[in-house]
């Protein structure tokens, strides 16, 4: 007899009165949902395929991608819980981009936009004003040390230079730590000498163009930012400066949206609240510049465990002998494949299809739980949480009726050769104790209840943790409203944002596992007598997010 069999025996002992047709719904309810390693397969190898260019919010991969996810909920009958009756929640992103009118000049020299400068797009900076506006030498942009007092700087072109490291190196900096230092707030620009040293792709992808989210505000703490080369920048300090037309702001191609459906409760009292599922739909497009998939597999194996959050470094002459002794083991199987598509199969391709799966064993069930199941597939997880913040900021359903919230994004690797500690069972829990210490003992007493129960990662929590994953994660525009909220992921592993995220490198059976313990824990929490109660004051939706 298996364990689920002798509980079943245990039920009916001590509850007699599941002897009869209430016992078949206790069934029907509590039985294992029916989820298809083999259609999440085929779903994913759809969702991730070069086909759709990476999804990128506002392109036309990420714009067929919501039309997947709709068709699917509306083929199962849910209920659409879009704008105006469709299943589909408008995002209002923008595009960023530098002018072609864009004008840099330096006593009267003009400098060539994309060749000599570019301006820091990526910042949400105050607005540029530069008319004849002195430059001045602030000193090495990776020696805080010894750059110029703030009074020096006020209303100043502050220009940063890279000095070469004792191996005659120069590395480049990470232009949002060095620009949100306190001495530039009152500088009328920054620039910093090191436009020649962005990798292409990366160069690509600004040139363009790069997504606004809805509603940026400007930081008026951040001084204007530009890269420039250190040619065009070697003579600029005593020099007076101009700029104008920088940049334009025009909509995506493609709308970029949430997909929101709902399966009405059993429990006419209790189907106006709702327990949210979640996973993001986009990832991050393509490069314009292809590169050896397998190179790339072979050299973060070694050097880049976690892919993108891995800092890329130089290997050692040990290291470079694993790397090539990797590569020649994938030569020997197949010749080199360029690639340029970052597929997102994992993130979050792995939650979009676990939660179509969840959707089909909600709506085909026997037996729904009391509350109703609302479930949202953001956009623009990859751009500043912008979907799931637009929903919770202009929600489709009264926010106080959401009594949970579980996100699952990167819920398909995970095993031990992915990341230390991993294995078949492996699990982060982000953000469960954090507004109601119900939602989480719920997480855990499920947990314990399952024949192959998870292994619980919780040190991602973890206050001040660096990785800040409680601020990285969907769950958290849900949490920042009071609604207790979870984010569930196996982890990052070497294909992370990489060209190599592709579908056949998911475990599916794992990915099963994890989509059988989400059902139970929404079954659980929409079928309970009351909503999960609060422990903490509710915090406000518009301060920043603090792990």
């Amino acid at each position: 007899m298996t364990r689920r069999e002798i509980a079943a025996l245990l039920a009916l002992l001590i509850h007699p009165a599941l002897a009869g047709p209430a016992a078949a719904q206790h069934r029907a309810a509590t039985a294992p949902p029916p989820i298809s390693p083999a259609r999440l397969r085929e779903d994913l190898f759809r969702i991730a395929a070069d086909s759709m260019m990476g999804r990128e919010p506002g392109s036309l991969g990420d714009f067929k991608a919501t039309a997947y996810v709709a068709d699917r909920f509306r083929r199962l009958g849910l209920r659409p819980a879009g704008d105006s009756g469709t299943f589909f929640q408008r995002v209002p992103l923008a595009v960023v981009r530098m002018s072609e009118r864009a004008v840099l000049e330096v006593d009267g020299t003009r400098l060539r936009p994309g060749a000599d400068f570019l301006p820091g797009i990526w910042l949400t900076t105050r607005p540029l004003r530069l008319d004849g506006v002195e430059a001045v030498a602030g000193g090495d942009a990776r020696d805080s040390l010894h750059w110029i007092c703030a009074d020096r700087a006020r209303g100043k072109v502050v220009v940063l230079g890279l000095e070469p490291d004792s191996a005659g190196r120069r590395t480049y900096v990470r232009t949002g730590a060095v620009a949100s230092d306190p001495r530039w707030r009152e500088a009328a620009a920054l620039v910093i000498l090191e436009l020649d040293l962005v990798p292409p792709p990366v160069l690509e992808q600004i040139r363009g163009g790069l997504l606004s989210a809805p509603g940026a505000g400007v930081n008026e703490e951040l001084p204007p930012l530009f890269l420039m080369t250190p040619e065009a920048g070697a003579a600029l300090a005593g020099k007076r400066v101009r700029a104008d037309s920088m940049t334009t702001l025009t909509p995506t191609p493609y709308p970029a949206r949430n997909v929101v459906a709902i399966l009405p409760g059993r429990d006419r009292r209790l189907r106006g609240q709702y327990v949210s599922l979640s996973a993001h739909n986009d990832h991050v497009g393509f490069d314009h510049a292809p590169v050896d998939h397998d190179s790339i597999r072979a050299y973060n194996r070694v050097i880049r465990p976690l892919g993108a959050d891995s800092p890329d470094r130089a290997p050692t002459q040990e290291e470079w002998t694993r790397i090539r002794a990797g590569l020649d083991s994938l030569r020997a199987l197949r010749p080199p494949r360029p690639d340029s598509i970052r597929n997102g199969a994992d993130d979050d391709g792995s939650g979009t299809v676990a939660l179509l799966e969840l959707a089909r064993a909600f709506a085909r069930a026997k037996v729904r739980p009391r509350r109703s199941i609302l479930f949202i597939s953001h956009t623009a997880e990859e751009y500043g949480l912008s979907g799931s913040a637009w929903f919770t900021d202009h929600p489709t359903v009264p926010l106080d009726s959401i009594v949970a919230e579980i996100d699952e994004d990167m819920v398909g690797r995970g095993d031990a050769t992915d990341l230390p500690g991993g294995g078949p069972g492996y699990l982060e829990v982000v953000g469960a104790w954090r507004l109601s210490r119900r939602l989480g003992d719920l997480l855990v007493e499920v947990n314990r209840a399952l024949p192959d129960p998870m292994s619980f990662n919780t040190a991602y929590d973890a206050p001040g943790h660096p990785s800040q994953y409680y601020c990285r994660a969907d769950h958290f525009n849900y949490a920042r409203y009071g609604i207790p909220s979870v984010s569930l992921s196996r982890g990052e592993h070497l294909d992370y944002h990489q060209v190599t995220d592709e579908p056949q490198y998911i475990d599916y059976e794992a990915l099963a596992r994890v989509a059988r313990f989400v059902h139970a824990v929404a079954f659980r929490l929409a079928d309970a007598d009351d909503r999960p109660r609060l422990d903490a004051p509710k915090p406000d939706p518009h301060a920043p997010c603090r792990q």
